[in-house]
């Protein structure tokens, strides 16, 4: 049970040492919002873990499951979005792998790519 507890404060210690919340805010002009961006993030965190821990059943239904996996995948997109940007990643990867001129088709797979494992999980997977 602390396991989950103890990964989910190293994951927001590390994300927020990286300064991914504050990239994250200026990407959204929300820099006057910094503070309740991480705060909202934590609670999610907190909330989470509470609900895995505790095993409290959270009845939503297949729209509901549908808007949540939804959200949850904006909130990773856009927190991917922002590590990436933190860690410089697609220059390092464009210069080592010479593919400059094909990033936007390398980031558009990705993202194709991301959507169609996510529905094939959310249709076939138990």
């Amino acid at each position: 049970m602390v396991a989950g507890g103890g990964t989910s404060a190293g994951y927001v210690a590390f994300i927020t040492l990286l300064g991914v919340f504050e990239k994250l805010a200026e990407k959204y002009k929300a820099l006057d919002k910094r503070v309740m961006l991480e705060a909202l993030i934590v609670l999610g965190v907190t909330v989470g873990n509470a609900v895995e821990i505790f095993q409290i059943p959270i009845l939503l239904g297949t729209w509901g499951y549908a808007f949540y996996n939804l959200f949850g995948g904006i909130f990773i997109g856009c927190l991917a979005g922002a590590l990436a940007e933190t860690l410089s990643i697609f220059p390092i990867l464009s210069r080592r792998f010479s593919i400059r001129d094909y990033l936007p088709y390398v980031l558009v797979a990705v993202a194709f790519g991301k959507a169609v494992g996510s529905l094939a999980q959310f249709f076939y997977l138990p």
